[in-house]
């Protein structure tokens, strides 16, 4: 058995965190994207995926319909804080580049 889903809302004025656990699946997909809808409506979502122990292409839909609704609402929706298997399957679809926080995204213009 896996670690027991959690989602933990933490609001600092500017934007609203939202900290998962566990496994990101079907039986969970439409809480992070309700969730993350919700408080898109009035401020700017970063989705912690620090301690995601798994996610599958429910999980994915999730954030790609939670990233629509921020389109649609003009506000922003990143990730940050995945490892492991959740890093590779995000970064197997791009999502990772996708939806990286602006602070964290690749500058390709750059020289390495």
């Amino acid at each position: 058995m896996g670690v027991e889903f959690a989602l933990e809302v933490n609001d600092d004025g500017d934007r609203v965190v939202l900290a998962l656990r566990g496994e990101v699946d079907l039986q969970r997909r439409d809480e992070v994207a309700d969730t993350a809808i919700t408080y898109l409506a009035a401020k700017p979502v970063v989705l912690d995926l620090s301690k995601v122990t798994f996610i599958d292409s429910s999980g994915l839909g999730a954030l790609i319909r939670a990233r629509q609704a921020a389109t649609r609402l003009g506000q922003s929706f990143s990730i940050r804080g995945a490892t492991g298997p959740v890093a590779r399957v995000l970064a197997i679809t791009g999502l990772d580049e996708l939806l990286a926080s602006p602070d964290h995204r690749t500058d390709s213009s750059t020289p390495a």
